[in-house]
């Protein structure tokens, strides 16, 4: 009986020496790409001089509201997009579905005459966690109702 604590014991400190630093490595890994496209986000709005009023990360993906400029930016590590939302009037949340699974969740703008201004994509099957499914969704109907808010100002 001795022996099995023992082995325990040295078992638990040989996992831990190995599993800790690799958690550690980890986080700070995640916290380095979400200061990242924090920065770049930060750094493309400035260019055009406007003003983030929300930010929020997306899984890999970073959206931005600048509500004076009427901009909503979004993007990720390869790059970012502005779109104009001066002549938007409302948005929708369309959610894709691909037999039971959800295939997309898409934010989409349009204009008084119902035209498309911007698309932005919150989960896209096969490239996106399928495990965040549900707080992408909540995030989509939150920035909907934030802009339809916006809109109706």
């Amino acid at each position: 009986m001795n022996h099995i604590t023992e082995n325990a014991l040295v078992a638990g400190v040989l996992l831990s020496i190995v599993l800790i630093p690799v958690v550690i490595i980890t986080r700070k890994s995640k916290q380095k790409r979400i200061a990242a496209l924090n920065q770049r986000l930060q750094s493309v709005a400035n260019e055009h001089q406007l003003s983030l009023t929300r930010t929020e990360l997306l899984g890999n993906k970073i959206i931005g509201w600048a509500q004076a400029g009427k901009a909503l930016l979004f993007g990720s590590a390869e790059g970012i997009a502005i779109n104009d939302l001066s002549k938007a009037a409302r948005c929708y949340v369309l959610k894709s579905m691909n037999g039971n699974a959800v295939k997309s969740i898409i934010l989409q703008v349009a204009d008084p005459v119902n035209r498309l201004v911007c698309s932005i994509p919150f989960y896209e099957q096969f490239m996106d966690n399928e495990l965040a499914l549900k707080q992408l969704e909540q995030q989509a109907k939150d920035w909907e109702q934030l802009l339809n808010n916006q809109f109706q100002k």
